[in-house]
């Protein structure tokens, strides 16, 4: 197993060959005095090292030759080895000299006063050799008799003062310590803590308010500010065109009208612009202009007509034809010609209405949605259900009615969505405002919650400033108390006193009073190491 050696300097005290023994980083901690043993020359010092040593859990070595020394270390349990290669054994105790009862030593031992002279002379070997003179006259245990003192001490003996002068700064500093930590305990140490549950009731809020980006937030106008993103998104869908239109030209010829009847031709009878005229094999031709009867023409009015419909089934029509008025008889004079086929594939509105609903589908809403909330940055109540999607700009191309020369066509354009979400710090203006006015004219109450974090708005419609919504969530009023005029009764008071002054106050349920350290009884008298902490409903 390691040991750990340690040196001891002439200068190092009690304490400080403690402090290194404790220190130790091994189980066998193995000492090494100087030549001039200094602090360890006494039992006593021995004994607190090695408690100190026991209590470290470490087993000490004292490593000297010096028989005095070695018979201390026996008589305090510690063993010792003549070098560091030796095998450690503990010494026979001695059993000690009775002296007088007086601690003396030689007062050339000590540099003080009248005996620095003589201090300066005595040799480190004369030190030596008292103290092994000292060690010698404790006989060995196991001895059948003990040799009592009997020799008078020739040499001048004077009090110890460097021993004396050591308990001085020992006791004075121990006394310093005790005043400063009664100065810290009384002082210093004190603290308090008032730890007071309120018990808090619900007040609701569930009113109708009008949101927008053009307002501002007022409880009396019942409004709140909003912020309004959007974006345009482009999207397009293929369609197949499923209309025809006939765009043959129509027949064109001359008919001429005739009639017998005065009333007619003086009474300026007529044949309307738009009589239908049907041919001797049923085609229908219509008279281009209004033919008027005078005694000029009456025997041979003219006039145009087209066929209704197109196509080449109306060319070549003559002769007499049926449809004109009562009286009048027509005849075509000049054949029908210039009737074409031909027939196109145009746009229908049903093929438009059939995609509509593809363009913005509901995978390319989901993502616009998205990018949207993303913009709120911050801290937003987002009100969902204030998405929409404007399709106002898709058209379909080519457009309804027109030709489609390929049989295809689309839909689409630019989508633009838009999301309403409200800022928190506008909702809290509003949500302060009105639950100040449920507490006014109230000293004793106080708002513990407005209700921000449950905040609910529903039943969303649009509006010609925004949205109208309702607003719904809850809060909580409880009593209201004077932290610092509770401080200030507090000073110097007991658990009881503090205690029964809290628990007057109306709506308080439950007060505790903790002390700190242990052996406080009464709260502080500096207000800044009492603190209070709220509980609401125990939370």
């Amino acid at each position: 197993m390691q040991k750990d050696v340690i040196y001891i300097d002439v200068e190092d005290d009690i304490t400080a060959i403690i402090g290194k023994v404790k220190d130790s980083g091994s189980k066998i901690v193995a000492l090494v005095p100087p030549k001039r043993i200094g602090a360890i020359q006494s039992a006593v010092n021995l004994k607190l090292v090695h408690r100190a040593a026991e209590q470290a859990d470490k087993r000490l070595v004292i490593i000297s030759n010096n028989s005095a020394l070695m018979a201390l270390a026996g008589s305090a349990g510690i063993p010792t080895a003549k070098n560091l290669q030796s095998k450690p054994e503990l010494a026979e105790i001695a059993a000690l000299d009775i002296d007088d009862g007086e601690d003396i030593i030689d007062g050339a031992d000590l540099p003080v006063g009248e005996h620095a002279k003589q201090a300066e002379n005595v040799s480190e070997k004369e030190s030596d050799e008292d103290l092994s003179g000292a060690a010698a006259a404790v006989p060995v245990v196991g001895a059948t008799t003990a040799t009592k003192a009997t020799s008078t001490r020739t040499a001048s003996k004077v009090p110890n003062f460097n021993d004396a002068r050591k308990k001085i700064f020992l006791f004075g500093g121990i006394g310093l310590a005790l005043i400063a930590f009664l100065v810290w305990a009384l002082a210093f140490a004190p603290h308090a803590r008032v730890i007071i549950t309120a018990k808090t009731s619900d007040a609701a809020l569930n009113s109708r308010v009008t949101i927008g980006p053009s307002l501002s937030s007022d409880l009396k106008a019942g409004t709140i500010k909003a912020e309004t993103k959007s974006i345009k998104k482009d999207s397009s869908v293929a369609f197949t065109a499923t209309g025809k239109k006939d765009v043959g030209d129509r027949s064109k010829g001359v008919v001429s009208f005739s009639t017998s009847d005065a009333d007619i031709v003086l009474g300026g009878g007529s044949v309307p612009a738009g009589t239908v005229l049907t041919s001797q094999s049923g085609a229908n031709y219509t008279t281009d202009s209004t033919v008027v009867f005078s005694p000029s023409n009456y025997k041979n009015a003219t006039t145009g007509i087209t066929a209704t419909e197109s196509g080449t089934k109306y060319n070549g029509a003559t002769g007499a034809v049926s449809g004109e008025p009562s009286g009048i008889s027509g005849t075509i004079t000049q054949a029908t010609t210039g009737g074409t086929d031909k027939t196109i594939t145009v746009v229908e509105q049903s093929d438009v209405d059939a995609v509509s609903d593809q363009v913005g589908k509901q995978s390319e809403a989901d993502a616009a949605k998205s990018e949207l909330k993303a913009q709120f940055k911050g801290d937003y109540v987002i009100i969902d259900s204030t998405f929409k999607a404007d399709k106002g700009e898709l058209k379909a191309t080519p457009g309804v009615g027109q030709e489609s020369t390929d049989g295809k066509g689309a839909y689409g354009g630019s989508v633009t969505y838009s999301l309403t979400a409200v800022p928190k710090a506008e909702v809290k203006i509003y949500l302060d405002a009105y639950f100040a006015q449920q507490i006014d004219g109230k000293a004793d109450q106080k708002v513990y919650d407005n209700g921000l974090k449950s905040i609910n708005f529903t039943n969303i419609s649009g509006v010609e400033n925004g949205f109208s919504a309702n607003i719904s969530t809850n809060g909580k009023i409880g009593p209201k108390i004077d932290e610092a005029k509770l401080k200030e009764f507090a000073k110097g008071k007991q658990y009881g006193e503090i205690q029964s002054e809290v628990q007057d106050v109306e709506g308080v349920e439950s007060a505790d009073v903790k002390f700190s350290p242990f052996w406080v009884s009464s709260a502080p008298n500096d207000t800044g190491r009492i603190k209070v902490e709220f509980k609401v409903n125990g939370q």
